[in-house]
């Protein structure tokens, strides 16, 4: 005669459960959720791409208009991140906005009318990449999940930095062809010393602490780097194009032909696709060895 008494106990104790606070880590200080999200937009292409392969992806109901991978990602309702609104985000309710900027007052604003957000920085490093997987996935309930695709991100790029040796080898990596570049305190910097190349943006002063330098014409010719990778190649630059500039011919990356097109997108994201960023670096390294 008791056991209707103790399923329903048990079954209040399991919705009890499900519905309990979620308190995680975020660069705006700690994040308490009353429960878990069912409704996320994400304003970031990076962790709409974490989104999607922790198989989170039924809980994006909104992503920026740069979110473009995977491809189900292009087909969500699209919000502009880079002309931020906040109505245009309340719009399509949701209970959690992931963002990597707080540049125009995102948190203040959202938080306004009480949507919570869960600040993720950009990456400065791999582990604070593996760091945010795992946030997200404690976040949407896939913690299994994401600590496998950790795992597997960890062992392949592990194998692939134990596979080549570039030690001595100087690299630029050109952002745009104002000649921006990425000094070892950003993610990609760190990729480029973890594979023991030499990145001749650290010795430019960084004004602003940005990690992201402008280099003079002058500065790039007198160290005459051995790799040259472009990270603007989805804006028209190809080793066709760099050799063509006025004196860039006597360079010895040019005559070498050790100049190789990085996709932007994922050289200028830190999620699951940085394995694929680390192969086409060091496939560049051997090419050029």
């Amino acid at each position: 005669m008791r056991r209707p008494t103790v399923c329903f106990l048990a079954l209040g104790l399991l919705v009890a459960a499900c519905a309990s606070p979620i308190t995680v880590d975020s660069d705006a200080g700690q994040l308490t959720l009353d429960e878990r999200p069912e409704r996320i937009v994400s304003l970031s292409a990076t962790h709409t791409e974490i989104l999607y392969a922790i198989d989170a992806a039924s809980f994006v109901v909104a992503t920026d208009l740069t979110s473009n991978y995977p491809i189900e990602a292009e087909a969500t309702t699209k919000v502009d991140a880079f002309n931020f609104n906040v109505e245009e985000i309340a719009a399509v309710e949701p209970d959690l906005v992931v963002t990597g900027f707080n540049s125009q007052g995102e948190l203040d604003a959202l938080q306004a009318v009480g949507i919570p957000v869960l600040l993720l920085a950009p990456a400065a490093n791999l582990e604070d990449a593996y760091e945010q997987i795992e946030i997200l996935g404690d976040v949407t309930g896939r913690e299994a999940e994401a600590a496998n695709l950790i795992s597997s991100m960890q062992t392949r790029i592990d194998a692939l930095i134990g596979s080549t040796t570039a030690e001595g080898l100087t690299v630029f990596h050109e952002i745009d062809n104002t000649l921006f570049s990425a000094n070892s305190s950003t993610f990609l910097g760190d990729i480029y010393r973890r594979l023991g190349l030499s990145n001749i943006a650290d010795a430019v002063p960084d004004e602003f602490a940005s990690g992201y330098v402008q280099i003079a014409e002058e500065y790039l010719f007198s160290r005459d780097p051995d790799l040259i990778l472009l990270g603007d190649a989805g804006f028209g630059e190809s080793f066709e194009s760099v050799g063509a500039r006025p004196g860039w011919g006597s360079l010895s990356a040019v005559q070498n032909g050790a100049v190789f097109e990085l996709d932007g997108d994922v050289a200028g994201r830190w999620g699951p696709r940085t394995v694929d960023l680390v192969e086409d670096i060091v496939a560049a390294i051997e090419a050029a060895s």
